[in-house]
């Protein structure tokens, strides 16, 4: 653990500085784990999601459930989210594929990284 020792301003006649108290220092991690769990990519931030190779919002049921997770993640949805969904949402893809007539299947699974950890995470389904 890292330390941060605060000096006080109580010096003895000879000038040295006494630390009155210390406080624990908390790094916060920018990031999730970025290795990559079995069945999955690693997770990437959001901003860099490919959709000109992958469609996603096929569904009500996936629109709907991004809504969904939009309030669980800021407990609000709306343009007033933009940056904190830049900052905060991440993304893997299912490494397993599934063709349904001409189309390809993916999972994605897309998490609001707060105070280092998942708030919420949902997966929705991409055609490549």
């Amino acid at each position: 653990m890292k330390y941060l020792f605060l000096l006080g301003l109580l010096t003895l006649n000879i000038g040295v500085n006494i630390p009155i108290f210390s406080m624990e220092i908390t790094e916060e991690k920018l990031s999730p784990p970025l290795k990559n769990e079995q069945g999955w990519s690693s997770w990437h931030p959001w901003i860099y999601f490919p959709f000109d190779q992958i469609q996603v919002g096929i569904s009500n049921m996936d629109l709907g459930g991004m809504l969904d997770f939009e309030y669980s993640c800021f407990a609000s949805v709306g343009d007033e989210n933009k940056k904190l969904i830049q900052e905060t949402y991440w993304y893997r893809i299912a490494d397993k594929t599934e063709k349904i007539g001409q189309d390809i299947y993916v999972q994605i699974e897309v998490g609001c990284w707060l105070n280092n950890t998942f708030k919420s995470t949902i997966i929705i389904n991409g055609i490549k």
